[in-house]
């Protein structure tokens, strides 16, 4: 499912937001504890991969410190098209299967990507939800359809790898 709304304000500034979710047939235990810096680049690619510093690349999602700045990574086209520069604030991993990630890049002034992952009949579902101000706000009509392509790929990823042909848990 796929759902995009136009904008609200977040302290005063636009954003725009989407929302991607797919049923999976995988405990979500087992989702949860395997996400990482791979996991992410998996749900990307081919078209897209995140860099990340080696010790960020060693550990799993809910094992990451929230307190901010964590990171910068770029995020390259084909593995080394330079798109954005991205810069990891911080990570909210406080709730149960489910972390906030705050952000901001050279072309997005505001990210925020909320990720809950639950139980559901046979497996879990997983939920994506997306806010961002780009920088250049013109560009916010041109951005919100890639974002949508891009997370729809990567629940497209997600389901090819977790979906079982009986509809039963792995």
């Amino acid at each position: 499912m796929l759902l995009c709304r136009q904008s609200s304000l977040y302290f005063g500034i636009s954003m725009r937001h989407l929302v991607v979710s797919s049923k999976l047939s995988v405990r979500p235990e087992e989702l949860w504890d395997a996400q990482s810096i791979a996991t992410i680049n998996y749900e990307l690619g081919p078209w897209i991969h995140m860099s990340a510093p080696a010790v960020w690349r060693g550990l799993k999602l809910k094992d990451w410190s929230g307190d901010g700045p964590l990171f910068k990574s770029w995020v390259l086209f084909l593995g080394f098209v330079p798109l954005d520069w991205h810069s990891f604030e911080s990570l909210d991993l406080s709730s149960h299967m489910q972390f906030v990630e705050t952000s901001s890049s050279w072309i997005n002034r505001i990210w925020r990507h909320e990720r809950v992952v639950r139980a559901a009949p046979n497996g879990c579902e997983v939920i994506d939800k997306v806010s961002f101000t780009p920088r250049l706000p013109f560009v916010s009509t041109l951005l919100q359809p890639i974002y949508a392509l891009v997370f729809r790929h990567r629940h497209s990823k997600l389901r090819a790898r977790h979906a079982a042909a009986n509809g039963q848990i792995e």
